[in-house]
C-alpha cells in the first residue's frame, strides 16, 4: 500500500504497513508519516511493539534448530488460527468501522469478521444494537411555526434580487 508523500495515516494504514516498516520496504516519505504516527498513537504504538517483538521471537526461533520430532505444520495452524483478522479485530476498530458497517461498505470477509466480533462481544454487541434502534426509530423533529414564513421570506428576496 503506497500513501501520498504528504498525508498522514490513520491507524488501519498504520497496521497494515508495520511489517513493510519493520523490514526497511517504505519509501522515504512514507517511513516518515508511519513513524510520526508510531509517536502520536499509543494504541498504534503497543501494537507496534507486539509485532516487532512477534517478528524478532519468529527470527530467533527460526535460526535456532528444532528439537527432533517438532511439528511445525501443527503449530503455524494454531498461530494462523489465533492471529486471523478476526481475533484481532478489536473493540476500538469495530467501533471505527461501525459507520461503514452500517453504510453497507464493508464487503464480504471484512463485514464477516466484523459481524463476528461483535456476536462474541457483549460490549460491542449492545453499541451495535443501540446504532440499529436509533436508526430504526423515526426522528421527529418539531418545527417551529415560524420556520415556513422565514423561509419563504428568504426565498422570496433573493428570487426578487
Amino acid at each position: 500500500m503506497k500513501l501520498a508523500t504528504s498525508s498522514m495515516i490513520d491507524c488501519v494504514q498504520f497496521e497494515e504497513l508495520i511489517s513493510d516498516y519493520l523490514e526497511c520496504g517504505l519509501a522515504r516519505a512514507e517511513r516518515r508519516s508511519f513513524a510520526e504516527h508510531l509517536l502520536a498513537c499509543r494504541d498504534c504504538h503497543l501494537i507496534f511493539n507486539d509485532v516487532r517483538d512477534s517478528m524478532a521471537a519468529c527470527h530467533h526461533l527460526n535460526a535456532s534448530p528444532a528439537p527432533e520430532g517438532f511439528q511445525f505444520a501443527d503449530i503455524n495452524q494454531r498461530i494462523l488460527k489465533a492471529t486471523s483478522a478476526g481475533a484481532m479485530l478489536s473493540c476500538q476498530t469495530l467501533d471505527a468501522l461501525i459507520s461503514d458497517y452500517f453504510d453497507g461498505l464493508l464487503e464480504g470477509s471484512y463485514e464477516d469478521l466484523f459481524s463476528a466480533h461483535f456476536t462474541g462481544c457483549e460490549s460491542c454487541r449492545r453499541l451495535i444494537e443501540g446504532v440499529r434502534q436509533s436508526l430504526a426509530a423515526p426522528e421527529e423533529v418539531e418545527v417551529p411555526e415560524e420556520l415556513y414564513y422565514r423561509i419563504l421570506a428568504a426565498t422570496s428576496r433573493a428570487a426578487r434580487s
